[in-house]
């Protein structure tokens, strides 16, 4: 069960997943329930540049992540049902 669950998250991050430089800023600082409207866009895009250098607004990490996570609950399940 885990397995699937991890695997379905694993599919769900790399169908969402886009490079962080192309995540606008104002998803992000919704995200952190930040309030972008008194904030100028050039202001904006240094911020933009700022989370995309650290990667912030990027699932692919994610993606990476529950996909190892599925595999690794795969092995398990397969190792204790042949042991």
């Amino acid at each position: 069960m885990a397995a699937a669950i991890s695997g379905y998250l694993a599919y769900d991050a790399a169908r969402f997943s886009t490079p962080s430089k192309d995540v606008p800023y104002t998803l992000t600082a919704k995200s952190w329930g930040e309030d972008v409207a008194h904030v100028p866009l050039a202001e904006q895009e240094e911020r933009k540049q700022y989370n995309a250098v650290r990667g912030l607004g990027d699932l692919g990490q994610s993606a990476w992540l529950f996909g190892i996570l599925s595999a690794g609950c795969l092995a398990c399940a397969g190792y204790s049902f042949y042991a």
